[in-house]
């Protein structure tokens, strides 16, 4: 069989030097970043794009946003990116590993998959967000024995700092124990998407019924609990038509799909054409011989 050409996994220390061990560093983007990524690609850490003043689209999981100043962009380890900016673009990227926060810290709402990955900020939000950067840029000059301590209290601030303004951009019910609820759930479906794909494996795991988990989950995002699950699928098999060379039955097995042809009909039913009609359309590596 042929080998399996897959994107390249971006480190942070691909970039830069990091601070510590890989896990954390920040750069002024009109000095270290550049104006065109045209090739997706995707990283192991996370990242926040601060767009202080420039334009351009910043494509992100397929879908294009645009870049404009008094934006912020956000992206999980693992999700497949892209960009076109405009000369002069001006702003901030900031990368942290899986391990620099720990606990349920990572539990941020723009990281979800299914959370909307571009805030658009009032000057007043944003002044304060760009304060924060500078204040962080500062201290990662420092670089002494206790930086990351201090950057490490200061990235916590920033985030939820920008959970504040995220959450005021997309308001939910204020219903805690509901959230919490939904928040399990995506954090299950993350960890199991692959093997199980029905509403009765979570709703057993979250002790409640099928039924519950559907109207909590539309009454908290619009979509059901089986609807999310799908979108999960969907858009892991889109990444993985995309960033590698995979053919259709490595690709449904991968996913837990026994029969290709199920497979084939899950994806052209809620993507609107075939899997190979989609991965021709990004052409972004080729089929891998058969």
């Amino acid at each position: 069989m042929a080998s399996k050409h897959h994107l390249p996994v971006i480190s942070i220390q691909d970039i830069c030097i990091p601070l510590k061990a890989e896990v954390f560093s920040i750069f002024r983007h009109e000095e270290q970043g550049r104006a065109s990524l045209p090739q997706p690609h995707k990283h192991d850490f996370y990242m926040l794009l601060v767009v202080i003043r420039g334009s351009g689209t910043h494509t992100i999981d397929f879908t294009p946003y645009p870049v404009k100043a008094g934006s912020v962009y956000f992206l999980a380890p693992g999700q497949p990116h892209d960009w076109e900016l405009s000369p002069g673009t001006k702003g901030f990227q900031l990368m942290f590993g899986r391990d620099f926060l720990t606990g349920d810290t990572l539990q941020w709402p723009f990281f979800s998959f299914s959370a909307n990955p571009h805030l658009a900020l009032p000057p007043k939000p944003f002044a304060a967000v760009v304060r924060e950067l500078e204040s962080i840029l500062e201290e990662y000059a420092v670089a002494d024995f206790l930086s990351v301590r201090i950057i490490t209290y200061r990235l916590l601030a920033l985030l939820t700092m920008l959970e504040r303004f995220y959450e005021e951009a997309h308001p939910t019910p204020n219903q805690p124990p509901v959230q919490r609820l939904v928040k399990q759930f995506l954090s299950l479906l993350e960890q199991h998407y692959r093997e199980n794909a029905t509403v009765e494996f979570y709703a057993a795991q979250l002790h409640v019924t099928p039924q519950y988990l559907n109207i909590v989950c539309r009454k908290e995002t619009g979509n059901t609990a089986g609807n999310l699950i799908r979108r999960r699928l969907l858009l892991e098999a889109r990444r993985l038509l995309t960033l590698t060379t995979q053919d259709v039955k490595e690709i449904a097995y991968e996913l837990g799909f026994s029969d290709t042809s199920y497979f084939s009909r899950f994806f052209r039913r809620y993507s609107g054409q075939s899997p190979l009609a989609f991965r021709q359309q990004f052409q972004k590596v080729p089929e891998s011989p058969q």
